[in-house]
């Protein structure tokens, strides 16, 4: 009668007022309201507001608006305004709301090649001025 799978789409949650100690894989998403002490390995983490996660996350995407006292390396990682982060991020794409805070190193994990430096670009707008 019943299946032993989880049904698939649903999250799983850390509730408020719960903490987990030890390492957590998550293949699907994960919503943080909580506290885990230990290190993630997930496809989709979500920090709510009062969750928090103290340890080194390793995603796919991760939106934070609570806390994070470890390193992330995630391709997408969303910091909404209320969000703390005392760690490097290593990210793909990075979006940060006003208001979130970020104690650590950011590090882009490709090499972007599409991007002008000022420096660069004020010369190359001189020799285009001279040239005329």
């Amino acid at each position: 009668m019943g299946s032993d799978k989880a049904p698939s789409g649903l999250p799983a949650i850390i509730s408020p007022n719960t903490v987990v100690e030890g390492q957590i894989r998550c293949e699907g998403e994960l919503q943080v309201d909580g506290k885990v002490i230990g290190d993630l390995a997930i496809n989709t983490l979500i920090i709510g507001l009062h969750g928090v996660i103290e340890g080194n996350v390793k995603a796919h995407i991760v939106r934070i608006k609570g806390t994070v006292n470890g390193c992330i390396d995630a391709d997408k990682v969303m910091l909404e305004k209320t969000a703390k982060v005392h760690g490097d991020v290593m990210h793909d794409t990075l979006s940060i709301e006003a208001g979130a805070l970020i104690e650590g190193k950011l590090t882009h994990k490709t090499e972007v090649t599409n991007i002008t430096s000022f420096k660069d670009k004020a010369s190359n707008k001189d020799k285009t001025t001279n040239a005329q």
